[in-house]
């Protein structure tokens, strides 16, 4: 009687089914040489007689065309050690800087130095992210001001491709920038097509003492989403936001 499989055979097996499903002369025999085991050791794990190893997830990794999701989930014993070594390299904000999270548009606008066509001007600026002038062109000089954008001959580019905050640290900046992606996704569900735009939520119960494993996981999840779907130029700005938090009252002092 076949084993339950773990979940890095069973995407394993799902990969060698897609493959069928493409070309019914697909083999076993075929994919085990694809992904560099033996007919015999496929056999064994797709029935559940045999776990790949560590070492062996890496070989086969290499072979599948896994999606973020899938590795993840192929990887699922080894996270976070795995995914970290591929992870994406941020620079630390500056301490003294928080305050830019605290107000969206700064991040918009050191993103919107990357899309097909940009123009140095506040005035345009302005118009794409339907904001006033006066706010633009502040957070236009600040942002040169303190170094996060620089201007090399004709074209303005960012000092650092990606930044983050300290994880952990409750301050002001940082709730009034949660507050602030709370009010940009409702007028994003009044206002964009929603072809343009994707909403989802998920209600589950789950132990406090997985919640760092839950960070872990949401934040390799946005580092493979970028490397997924960001452009070097691109034609549009986007924003991901994710919130994952208790419905039920816990006991544990609340932030201040």
């Amino acid at each position: 009687m076949a084993q339950e499989l773990d979940k890095a055979s069973a995407i394993l097996l799902k990969k060698y089914f897609e493959g069928r499903n493409k070309n019914a002369r697909w083999s076993q025999r075929a994919f085990a040489k694809r992904v560099g085991l033996s007919s015999g050791a496929l056999s064994e794990i797709f029935q559940g007689k045999r776990k790949l190893s560590a070492q062996l997830k890496k070989k086969v990794a290499e072979k599948l065309d896994l999606s973020p999701l899938e590795e993840m989930e192929f990887f699922e014993q080894e996270l976070p050690n795995h995914l970290k070594k591929n992870g994406v390299e941020y620079h630390l904000l500056d301490a003294d800087h928080t305050h830019l999270i605290s107000e969206w548009w700064h991040f918009a606008i050191l993103n919107l130095v990357k899309t097909k066509d940009f123009e140095p001007q506040p005035k345009w600026i302005a118009s794409r992210l339907g904001m006033s002038l006066v706010t633009v062109e502040e957070a236009w000089d600040r942002l040169f001001r303190l170094g996060y954008l620089n201007k090399t001959g004709d074209k303005i580019v960012r000092k650092h491709p990606r930044l983050k905050t300290s994880d952990g640290i409750v301050s002001s900046a940082v709730q009034s920038a949660h507050i602030q992606d709370t009010k940009l996704i409702e007028k994003a569900i009044k206002e964009v097509a929603v072809d343009l735009r994707d909403h989802t939520s998920m209600t589950l119960v789950m132990n406090k003492e997985n919640m760092a494993r839950a960070k872990e996981m949401i934040r390799l999840f946005q580092d493979r989403f970028s490397e997924e779907v960001e452009t070097p130029v691109g034609e549009e700005v986007y924003r991901l936001s994710m919130a994952f938090f208790p419905l039920t009252k816990t006991k544990e002092a609340t932030c201040v």
